[in-house]
């Protein structure tokens, strides 16, 4: 079966699991799948969550007097950019990490 087809499928059978109020174990005997299947697919399907990412840039003077700048994304990594090309390239930096 495709993978399309059964994205459709299981589509259709969540809404149909949603519209009956049934609690997911008895519908799901009714319509003849595991409740393994029934979670995977409802877990396949939910729309992403929303995040919200936010960064702050705060420049600091390095050492030896030249420019840095550290960024600490909310996942823990930390760049840190000692040069005008370096902070050229950081936008494709931080997509590179999401």
């Amino acid at each position: 079966m495709q993978e399309e087809t059964k994205q459709t499928i299981w589509t259709t059978r969540l809404q149909d699991h949603a519209a009956s109020g049934q609690p997911i174990r008895s519908w799901c005997a009714v319509n003849g799948v595991t409740e393994a299947s029934f979670h995977y697919w409802r877990k396949r399907l939910s729309p992403a969550p929303a995040t919200s990412t936010k960064l702050i840039a705060l420049p600091l003077l390095g050492g030896h007097g030249e420019q840095v700048l550290e960024v600490e994304t909310p996942t823990g990594y930390v760049i840190r950019l000692r040069s005008q090309a370096q902070v050229d390239w950081l936008g494709a930096v931080v997509m590179a990490l999401r």
